[in-house]
Formats: structure tokens, sequence, C-alpha cells
């Protein structure tokens, strides 16, 4: 059937027209944004899996052999923090536990290749570990996130502390980490958790909760 030519048609008819087309272009319109916006820093990877993004190379992972949570209880201040062992984030073999830096004063940062407030503040954790280092050492956690995304956002950074790989999840579930990037625990040289920080890190953040474990630290 020929279609009804446009002044034949009632107005209810052209609504209907005008309502399908302005569907269509918004549509089209999201399609572009999400093309031209969704992949910006602070956007996911595809394969992190964190935020509750589905893992697709270590869904499933289980801890390597002699790796994962090492003491039960969960991380409060005040009390110690507990142990475990991961594997390093840069050769993928060697295994460090968080009590091998007993004796310093630890910074426990989680971070992602995908994070954009760890991006930012990474750079200052270096500058604290060139400044401090026989005082301080920074430990990075990258959960789940292959080990070329782990090493490769610090080598792309210059930085060179220690950083280890929580491929299935477990100690970032442990240390009750959350969805929110980055996540930093101050640990005394006893072991003793004494200030956690939620989001990302500045100088002045350093200089206080550093401050509390009798650390002077003066950003430069």
């Amino acid at each position: 059937m020929d279609a009804e030519p446009v002044g034949t048609q009632t107005p209810a008819q052209r609504y209907r027209g005008y309502a399908v087309l302005a569907a269509a272009i918004m549509l089209a319109t999201g399609v572009v944004a999400y093309f031209v916006f969704g992949g910006g820093d602070d956007a996911p990877a595809r394969d992190t899996g964190f935020n509750g993004t589905p893992l697709a190379d270590l869904s499933g992972v289980k801890p390597a052999e002699g790796t994962g949570v090492l003491d039960p209880e969960r991380p409060e201040e005040g009390k110690p923090a507990p142990n475990f062992a991961l594997l390093d984030a840069r050769d993928g073999k060697t295994v460090r536990q968080l009590a091998d830096y007993r004796g310093k004063v630890v910074v426990l940062n989680w971070y992602a290749s995908w994070c954009g407030p760890c991006k930012r503040e990474i750079p200052e954790l270096q500058r604290l570990t060139e400044q401090l280092a026989g005082e301080v050492v920074v430990l990075g956690v990258d959960p789940l996130e292959s080990q070329g995304r782990a090493s490769g956002i610090l080598d792309e950074l210059n930085a060179t502390y220690p950083a280890v790989l929580d491929s299935s999840g477990e100690v970032t579930d442990h240390y009750r980490v959350g969805k929110g990037l980055p996540k930093t625990y101050f640990i005394d040289r006893d072991g003793i958790l004494r200030a956690t920080k939620t989001g990302e890190l500045r100088s002045e953040d350093l200089v206080k909760f550093l401050g509390q474990m009798g650390v002077t630290y003066t950003p430069r």
C-alpha cells in the first residue's frame, strides 16, 4: 500500500512520525557518545573485573600456592595489620609478605591501571620513596588485573617501589577495600594499622598520617 501524502496525514499520524524520528536521533546520539566518551582514563579496563565488571581473563583465579591471606583477623585501626603473601607485580614469581617490611612504616596502597586518582598519586608515592627510603616503604597492591597492566602503570609513571598482584581479589576482600580505588593503609614499624585513607592521597595527607607515626615528611 502506498504511503499517504504528508498533506493528507492527520495530526496524530504526523505526531507519531515525529516521535519515531526523535527516538532514532536520541539512540544514535547515545551510541556515538558511548564510543567517544566511554574510554576515559577513569573507566575500568575491559579485563579488570573491578567495580562489578565481569573479569574475562582472571575469572575464578585461585591464589598461587603459598600466597593469600595469612592472618584471619580483619584490619582494624589500633591492631596488627593482617599479614598476607602475594606475587610480585613485576616479575610474577617473587612472593612478598606484608611482614617482610616490619621495622619500617608501611604505606599500603591499593591501585589499578584504570584508576585516574591512582595515576595522580603514584608520582607522590614515588617521591616519598626516594626521600624516606630508610624509614618508609610504599607497597602497592593491584587487585584483579593482569600482570602487564599492574606493572605497566608503574613503569609508565617511573615508580620503583614494590608492588604485588592480588589476582584472585582474596586479600582485597579481606582488607575490606570496597569498590573504589585508591585506598591506603598506614602501618607503623611494629605492624600496627594506624590510619586508613579512602580516595586520592595528597601530600598533606602523607604529612599528616606519617607524622602520627613519628615520621617527618617534607613534600618537594
